[in-house]
């Protein structure tokens, strides 16, 4: 008995920060920030998911190379979070929890409707399902989207966005 209760409070000890980490993935606040071309910070600011809500929402329809079938994301648009420094934008650097990163230049977000996406099919994503936060194109609405080079800018799991000024 002594020993099958040793072995919980083990496993008990190893799986809780595991289930903290995944909880707090969700709660995480995401960065933005606006920057000039040469890195001078001009503004700062963390969201976290409430304040992301808060904003105008955009929902995509759309197959990825990631998942089955057709899903539906919602978040704010990327022209959205790029107005909230009040500054003309060229370009967001996205950085995710894993430290993968990509640049997406104004035009995709003022031409292609790109958004930051904080639910997938209505439910906020985990950090283990591509979450907190993913920018999503809609390549269903075109197919010139479904190309290596935007599927390299659909970074999962963002933590923070860098706006670069004009």
């Amino acid at each position: 008995m002594i020993k099958l209760l040793g072995t919980f409070c083990v496993l008990w000890l190893v799986a809780f920060p595991v289930r903290q980490t995944q909880a707090e993935g969700v709660q995480r606040p995401l960065t933005i920030t606006v920057v000039t071309g040469a890195g001078q910070l001009l503004f700062e600011r963390a969201l976290d998911l409430a304040a992301l809500d808060a904003l105008p929402q955009a929902r995509i329809l759309t197959h990825t190379p990631w998942t089955h079938g057709m899903q539906a994301f919602t978040g704010p648009s990327l022209s959205t979070l790029a107005a909230l420094g009040g500054r003309a934008v060229k370009e967001v650097r996205i950085t995710s929890l894993g430290d993968w990163s990509a640049t997406i230049p104004a035009s995709d977000w003022q031409g292609q409707g790109v958004i930051l996406a904080s639910r997938l099919n209505g439910d906020t994503m985990r950090v283990r399902d591509k979450g907190p936060y993913w920018i999503m194109y809609p390549i269903d609405g075109r197919r010139d989207l479904d190309t290596q080079m935007y599927q390299a800018r659909m970074v999962w799991q963002v933590k923070a966005l860098e706006f670069v000024v004009q």
